[in-house]
């Protein structure tokens, strides 16, 4: 689900979690440099900051690449999320996919409800606290 984080002044806050999926076109031989890694974000507040490691830039796409893994820093607008994604590349493996979801929540300073999007288990985990 993509859209806005939507806060209010009592500290509750109604976060879509965000996800980034690494889309990759394998180089063409071993010692070729014309693959492709590139990704697909979702949810958060956008617009998104994208670093790539090794100085490949800050665009959702990376060109010329040779077998290798190539890592993403993605953070929302907000600093709600930051995921880092990890892109492989090789002659044997067309499309690669990782997720992890960080979130940073204000203060509560009544009841809070977390809702976060746990993708391993294909679900949602509901977690209660009261400051």
């Amino acid at each position: 689900m993509a859209g806005p984080t939507e806060r209010n002044n009592c500290g509750s806050i109604t976060i879509f979690p965000m996800y980034v999926a690494c889309n990759t076109t394998k180089p063409s031989s071993p010692t070729a440099s014309d693959g492709v890694a590139s990704l697909y974000i979702t949810g958060g507040t956008p617009p998104y900051t994208i670093q790539w490691n090794g100085g490949y830039g800050v665009s959702q796409s990376i060109y010329n690449l040779s077998v290798g893994t190539y890592t993403a820093t993605v953070t929302d607008s907000n600093g709600d999320f930051t995921i880092v994604s990890n892109c492989v590349l090789s002659v044997t493996t067309t499309t690669t996919t990782s997720t992890t979801t960080s979130t940073t929540l204000p203060p509560c300073n009544d009841l809070c409800l977390v809702i976060t999007n746990v993708r391993a288990n294909a679900g949602w985990d509901y977690f209660y606290n009261r400051s």
